[in-house]
């Protein structure tokens, strides 16, 4: 004990804390792409503001457990990086803590063994070690606080002298505001005033009409169904092109049409999905806080609505919107199961589709390809084999892409199941398909995994888009089925939905508009939006992509713009 305690004096853990403070600032320097200069005031401004804060108790341990919060973003930061590979922690990270639920978080952390044992022994061993320097009954001299006061001063001046040649250089990126952790902190907070507007959706939208009607005859039964997809990525579709057939039964419908070129305005479901539903979109995010859905318009024009959840929910717009439903159910799982696969929502279809509304809209929104992957669907469809990992590791990649790929193969058949109920109604319906956004799968040297990081790639942008017609609804309406062919491969985003979802549906209204409708011979869509930082619109083509990703643009036939 005598040995440890000449080991850590007050000095010696004041210096160790401002290591630990400082380890996500040294990771960053080297996973972002700033000018040189500025990663040196990357250090030695953040490192002057710790030296001021830890100076301000006698006992830094005092100041240290003071600053949990901050340690608690350093964690996140940290494991973010493990993740991701770079960038620091985006509003919609923080977002993503509040709308996701704690099954889906347990799986994640389960696979993320390294990253959050890496935390654990960085900052609890560093926390105990401030438990020790509060109970040790000495302390730092004055002439130690003032000489780190001195030191804090001189790093200071030294970071703001390199600074200002950097922010010259690069004045965008080289700004005081894109300092570790002000950054983060700013990003914290706009997500905060984020989240409080939107739980003042249900008053800012109180008044919102429509003024929906329908330009089909009030007694033709139709029924059209939109399918919610989650983490499905196109490049894994037989459909496009992937060397494993993993969309029979849907590459078995001629009928089918595939649009080989769609885009996902953002990389999270709880902004991705809301976009799909209502006129607002990357361009102005902020109209949704006064916006209803696209099933508001399908109800005041005479149709019966439906929404159907195999995910629960995490109070984004997504439950707003499902709350304007007639019906809107939330399917639970048993105990002993962590999720239902999603063709437990075929009986509630078949359900619905025999009360015999003459007009119905049944949205469904699908737990898809989310991870666990392997979770996504029954012992009877494992196509491909092995696939069950233990962690997230390159050795394991190939198992891990046979469960994806096994998950694709559920929506195929949930899909094709879907056709086959509309088909056999004998009512004009149509059926659309759009996943919310893709996945990162290890796919090249980069390691990346999972979605929603705070920079996209090809694989979380790139999504499947679907789109299928009745006999009958081609009998009475060829033309809009003729239009949506000749777009097959037509480039656009995930905006359309809304527009040709209503267009499908006969529905008029003013918000309704036909160059954004795949069935319209008026569509046209110039730019296609990315919903970045703090709910800026950045066109595609802006997006800073790695050399890796425009290698995977350019290997699918498409051009990020």
């Amino acid at each position: 004990m005598k040995h440890f305690n000449r080991l850590f004096t007050q000095k010696r853990i004041f210096g160790i804390f401002l290591l630990v403070m400082l380890v996500p600032n040294i990771f960053l320097c080297f996973t972002e792409h700033l000018p040189w200069l500025f990663k040196i005031a990357y250090i030695l401004i953040p490192g002057a503001l710790y030296l001021l804060l830890l100076n301000l108790s006698r006992k830094p341990g005092i100041t240290f457990w003071a600053l949990f919060p901050l340690h608690f973003i350093g964690a996140f930061q940290l494991v973010l990086l493990y993740l991701f590979g770079n960038s620091i922690i985006a509003s919609d990270m923080f977002l993503n803590m509040f709308t996701t639920n704690s099954g889906e978080a347990i799986e994640l952390l389960d696979k993320l063994a390294p990253a959050v044992v890496g935390v654990f022994l960085l900052y609890l061993p560093a926390l105990a070690l401030a438990v020790y320097s509060i109970r040790r009954p000495d302390s730092l001299s004055p002439l130690f606080q003032k000489r780190a006061f001195m030191m804090a001063m001189i790093l200071l001046g030294s970071g703001l002298l390199v600074y200002t040649p950097a922010h010259r250089q690069a004045p965008h990126r080289a700004r005081l505001d894109n300092l570790y952790p002000i950054n983060v902190f700013n990003n914290a907070r706009f997500a905060i005033s984020s989240w409080k507007a939107a739980k003042n959706y249900t008053r800012t939208s109180r008044d919102f009409d429509y003024r929906a009607t329908s330009s089909r005859d009030s007694k033709e039964p139709e029924v059209y169904i939109l399918v919610i997809g989650e983490t499905a990525r196109a490049g894994n579709w037989g459909l496009y092109g992937y060397e494993r057939n993993t969309t029979p039964r849907l590459s078995a419908r001629p009928e089918v049409i595939h649009f080989d070129d769609v885009l996902t305005q953002i990389n999270a479901t709880h902004k991705s999905v809301p976009l799909m539903l209502c006129p607002a979109d990357a361009l102005d995010f902020n109209q949704i806080y006064q916006q209803k859905s696209l099933i508001t318009a399908f109800k005041q024009a005479g149709f019966r609505t439906a929404f159907i959840s195999n995910q629960l929910r995490n109070g984004s717009f997504t439950d707003f919107f499902a709350d304007e439903a007639d019906c809107t159910l939330y399917l639970m799982a048993p105990k002993n199961k962590p999720h239902l696969h999603d063709d437990a929502m075929l009986p509630i279809v078949d359900s619905l589709l025999n009360k015999g509304a003459t007009k119905q809209l049944i949205v469904l929104h699908t737990y898809g390809s989310h991870f666990n992957y392997c979770e996504r669907y029954s012992d009877k469809y494992r196509t491909f084999t092995p696939d069950r990992i233990s962690e997230i590791k390159r050795k394991d990649r190939q198992a891990m892409i046979n469960a994806y790929d096994n998950s694709i193969v559920a929506t195929d058949r949930l899909l094709d199941q879907i056709i086959d109920r509309l088909s056999r109604t004998g009512k004009t319906a149509a059926m659309l398909y759009l996943s919310d956004h893709g996945e990162d799968l290890l796919d090249d040297d980069r390691d990346r995994f999972l979605h929603a990081s705070p920079v996209p790639t090809y694989y979380q942008l790139h999504v499947p888009f679907i789109l299928w017609f009745s006999p009958q609804y081609e009998k009475q309406f060829p033309l809009e089925v003729q239009q949506a062919r000749q777009q097959h491969t037509t480039p656009f985003d995930s905006r359309v939905v809304f527009h040709t979802l209503l267009a499908i549906g006969g529905i008029e209204t003013d918000y309704r508009n036909d160059s954004l409708s795949l069935v319209s011979p008026s569509f046209h869509l110039e730019k296609r939006y990315y919903l970045g930082e703090r709910n800026t619109p950045i066109p595609v083509h802006y997006i800073p992509f790695a050399d890796e990703d425009r290698l995977a643009f350019k290997r699918h036939g498409i051009e990020p713009k």
